[in-house]
């Protein structure tokens, strides 16, 4: 009988009411739950919501519609056309999907101008291309594929094609036989041009590396092909040309060695042989 008064009393404890403070707990830790699913679905949604609104205003709103959403400054004279060729738009055309930084450096390598700076607008959509003119120094001329072409430099030597967006340039100076490996020699006489006061007028690059110059006052200059030495050979030219006589100085076809600018070699030309008397037969 024993057994059976404890299975009973078992029972009775098991039955026994929850107190107030423990289903209080419960409700508690149940809302909490339901709170915490309401808000993750409202983050979701929001979530999604967001996303969609930013691939619409994407793909709809921030877009280059047409040419005219694209704005040229800087002052190159080139047409938004040309830009825009050069720049392979097309429209319509995600702005975001326009990289400034790579555009920059096409337009650089395709177009005549010195430097490019592209921003992004958003509100309206629209792309700000600002185009720093190249400035022309000297006319040039070199040997191409299909023969003699013709350009400009600049201040560092560079090679500009011709075009109707290229300024004259600043000089008469021309530069025979262009070649990028003497770019640097060629940049060095253009910069210190000021100090010929005028009398340069070309410069002649052979195909053995050698340089000549060709001046008003004292002929052609033949200047060698050691760079380290263009400093002291300007030097030299200057102070041969105050100081030559000037029946030297003004000969016509007259050649000044300066390979060794520590001993300028000055050639003549030969002077022209006497006429024969005529002998009648």
């Amino acid at each position: 009988m024993r057994p059976v008064s404890r299975v009973s009393t078992n029972n009775k404890s098991s039955q026994r009411p929850v107190s107030a403070q423990v289903a209080r707990r419960r409700d508690l830790r149940r809302q909490r739950r339901q709170t915490l699913l309401l808000q993750l679905w409202r983050f979701v949604a929001l979530l999604l919501l967001s996303g969609g609104f930013s691939w619409i205003l994407l793909r709809h709103g921030w877009t280059l519609r047409s040419p005219e959403a694209v704005i040229l400054t800087g002052g190159a004279a080139l047409e938004s056309n040309q830009v825009i060729e050069a720049a392979k738009l097309r429209f319509p055309s995600p702005l975001l999907e326009v990289s400034p930084r790579e555009l920059e450096q096409q337009l650089v390598g395709v177009l005549p101008v010195h430097s490019a700076h592209v921003q992004r607008r958003m509100f309206p959509a629209r792309l700000v291309i600002s185009l720093k003119p190249e400035i022309p120094i000297a006319r040039a001329e070199r040997r191409g594929p299909a023969g003699r072409e013709r350009g400009l430099l600049n201040a560092a030597g560079e090679w500009i094609p011709l075009s109707d967006a290229v300024a004259d340039p600043l000089t008469e100076i021309v530069v025979r036989g262009w070649n990028s490996p003497q770019r640097g020699q060629v940049a060095a006489l253009l910069q210190q041009r000021n100090r010929f006061a005028g009398m340069l007028k070309a410069i002649v690059l052979d195909p053995d590396g050698n340089i000549s110059l060709i001046t008003t006052e004292l002929g052609r200059i033949d200047l060698g092909g050691e760079p380290a030495l263009l400093n002291t050979q300007i030097d030299t030219i200057l102070h041969l040309n105050r100081t030559l006589p000037k029946h030297l100085r003004g000969a016509h076809h007259s050649s000044l060695d300066l390979s060794n600018p520590d001993r300028p070699e000055l050639q003549l030309p030969a002077p022209p042989a006497p006429k024969q008397p005529k002998t009648e037969p």
